[in-house]
Order: structure tokens, then sequence, then C-alpha cells
């Protein structure tokens, strides 16, 4: 491991950076103003879920049709555009005032941070590190998993002092830190050097390099894609739906999100362990399982009343949180090839956008209409584990391909 990085340090930290970059446009940093903004523009639960969903929708569309550009551009220029217009829309949320206009920007948010950061160092992963790509994957997301565990614990501090509008500025100065040094990452053409394989040989399944075309007319497209959303659509409307979640557990705030920590290290955690198992033993002897830690979990915590409860529940929520990272780096490249990935990846991404979008919609209208959030957590974990008996009948249908 110590050499890998050692050898791959630049392409990496390169990866890591735009991960880290992402979480500007994440659910959970997005999640820290939920009261302050539904507060301002006077949205019940529903309407503000509504709005949120809306602007998700649009962005999961337009990965669709953006997502492919890293196919025919070079990365380190449409990273350059992301960037700029990331740290506008950041810019445009201090100074909106119109609920109008709250949809457009939630949609430049989302489009930008979690569907093309997340998007570009997924694809380049794919292409650069041949049947390393669980390792490089499971390195590279460590750079969300530190955005994930200390922006809400920064943001806290900095809306305290200067309010929620203004805060937004912390994203335009780590935007603006980042951006050089990202350039200069990306300054030297990368070729995969990993075990000497070239990209146009990294074939999927029958041999060959699939076609977007011909992904979305496979069963296997359909069959993997549904139950990968279930993580998506219930890790989302989780964290989107934290603030009421300790609001009728009757929980201290502060001693939440002091928790908080262990939900990014057992992350973390799996992310290192799941890159190096889908390495050794193929990703589709880990695919039928990654589920069963999130259904453990949203079960602890629709019972739970105390801060164990947040422990453990955090616990099992990251293991399945780091492990679907991996996997979506590892699985549609192995299987699909990568001649083609920008446009095949961003089926997956777009997919997750929209479950991302899903779920606070959902959510949010059963709120309104009085049904108890602990007896929603224990349906999203039924359904988890419904979701992984299909995946697990799935991958017994097709070859192990590393």
């Amino acid at each position: 491991m110590i050499e890998f990085v050692r050898n791959n340090a630049r392409w990496l930290l390169a990866c890591i950076l735009m991960y880290f970059s992402s979480c500007f446009g994440q659910t959970f940093f997005i999640s820290l103003y939920a009261t302050e903004i539904r507060t301002t523009f006077n949205l019940t639960h529903g309407q503000w879920g509504s709005i949120y969903a809306a602007g998700t929708l649009l962005s999961a569309s337009a990965m669709l049709v953006f997502g492919g550009v890293v196919d025919k551009f070079q990365l380190k220029k449409v990273a350059i555009f992301v960037y700029v217009l990331l740290g506008t829309l950041c810019i445009c949320m201090i100074f909106n005032h119109s609920i109008w206009f709250l949809p457009i920007i939630i949609f430049g948010l989302r489009f930008c941070g979690q569907g093309m950061l997340f998007h570009l160092p997924a694809v380049a992963i794919g292409r650069w590190f041949g049947r390393n790509k669980g390792k490089a994957t499971s390195i590279s997301v460590i750079g969300f998993s530190i955005g994930e565990a200390t922006f809400p614990i920064i943001l806290a501090f900095i809306i305290t002092y200067v309010g929620w509008r203004f805060s937004w500025l912390f994203g335009v100065i780590v935007l603006l830190i980042i951006l050089p040094i990202l350039m200069n990452l990306l300054g030297e053409d990368r070729l995969p050097k990993s075990i000497e394989v070239k990209s146009s040989s990294q074939v999927g399944l029958d041999n060959k390099h699939w076609s977007r075309k011909e992904v979305l007319n496979h069963w296997l497209f359909w069959s993997v894609s549904i139950p990968l959303l279930m993580t998506p659509i219930f890790s989302t409307a989780f964290f989107f739906y934290q603030i009421h979640l300790i609001e009728i557990k009757n929980w201290n705030m502060v001693n939440y999100f002091s928790i908080f920590p262990i939900y990014t290290i057992s992350s973390i955690s799996a992310l290192l362990l799941s890159g190096w198992l889908i390495d050794k033993l193929g990703v589709s002897r880990i695919l039928p399982f990654f589920l069963l830690p999130q259904s453990i979990g949203l079960i602890i915590f629709s019972f739970g009343e105390t801060y164990l409860i947040v422990f453990l529940g955090f616990i099992f929520l990251g293991v399945t949180q780091g492990t679907a990272m991996t996997i979506g780096g590892t699985f549609w490249p192995n299987y699909f090839g990568t001649k083609n990935l920008g446009s095949i990846r961003s089926l997956s991404t777009s997919s997750m956008v929209f479950g991302t979008a899903l779920g606070p919609f959902l959510v949010g209208q059963i709120l309104d209409f009085n049904i108890s959030y602990n007896l929603i957590l224990l349906g999203m974990s039924v359904l988890s584990i419904v979701s992984c008996l299909s995946l697990f009948i799935t991958m017994s249908k097709v070859p192990n391909l590393k």
C-alpha cells in the first residue's frame, strides 16, 4: 500500500481534492442550513424537501447530458469549469432572497458538487488504475470523508459568528485555495501505470468495451442500479432530516454531532478494507452484502433513544457508506470497460443523484402526513434487506470480473 501511494501520489491527491470539494454540494453540508432556510423562506418540511428534490432531479438530468464530456475534453479543463461554477453558486447563496431562485441554486450545487466532482475522480480512477481501482478509490474518497467529518463542526462555529448566509463564503475560499493546487497536479498527463495496463485493454463483459446504449439495454445495469439506489435514497434522507431526528429523540445537538466522527471513522475504515477486498476477491463477492450494515443501522436508530444508539448506528451506516463508494468506483469499469466510461458512469451518477432527490422528497411528504419518523426508518431497513437478496441473485448469474 505504501509503495502504491508513493508511486501514484500526484494523481491520488488530485482525486482526494475533488472528492473533498464535492462536499459543498452534498446533502450533509446543505442539511446544516435546513432550519435556517426553512425559517427564512417560511417552508414546511415537505415544501423544503420538494424544492431540494426539484433541484436535485434537474441535476440528475444534467448529469445524463454532461457526464460524458469527460470522454471528449481534458479532465483538467472540465474541472476548472466546475470549480468556478461551484464557487459562484456559493456566492449566490449568500445574496439570494428569492424563493424562486432557491431551486436553481440547489440544482447548481448538487450538479457541481454531488454530481460532477464525484463523477470526475471516479472516471479518472477507472481509467488510471487498472486492477488497483478498488484500492485507489478507497484512498481517494477519504477526501470526502474528511470534509464530512470536519465541515459540520467548522460551519457550526462560523454560523454562530457570521450567520448562515455569509458562512457560505467559507466554501468560496476553500475552492479558491484548492483549484490552483489541483491544476498543478493535473498538469502532467497520466496513463494507467499501476499494473502497466493501458486504458484500451480494460474491457468488460464479453471481452469488449460497452457503449452507453448497449449498457442501457443490458439487464445487469438495471438489476444492479436499482438496489444501489438504496444507499443514496436512504442515507440522504437520514442526514437531510437528522435535525428532526434529534428533536424527536430529545437529544442534545452538540452531543449528537460530537459522536458524528464515529460515522466518518467507520466509513474510512470500510473504504480501506473494502477497496482491498474488492481488488483481491472481486466486486461481485462484496456487492450482495454491502447494504446489510445500513439495514442494521436504520433499525438501531428507529428503536433506540440513547446516545449509545447514535454511536452504534453511525458505525453501521458508515460501513455501508464507505463500501458503497468503492463499489461505485469499480463495478462499472470492471463490467463495461473504460473506453466510454465517462458516459456510462454518468448513468450511475445520474441515478445516484436521482436517489438523493427522491429520499428527502418522499420522507418530507410522509412527515407532513404525521407518520412517525421511527416507522419510516424501519421501512428503509426492510427495503435494504430486500435489495441485498436481489443483488445476491443478480451477481450469482454473472462472472466475477476483477
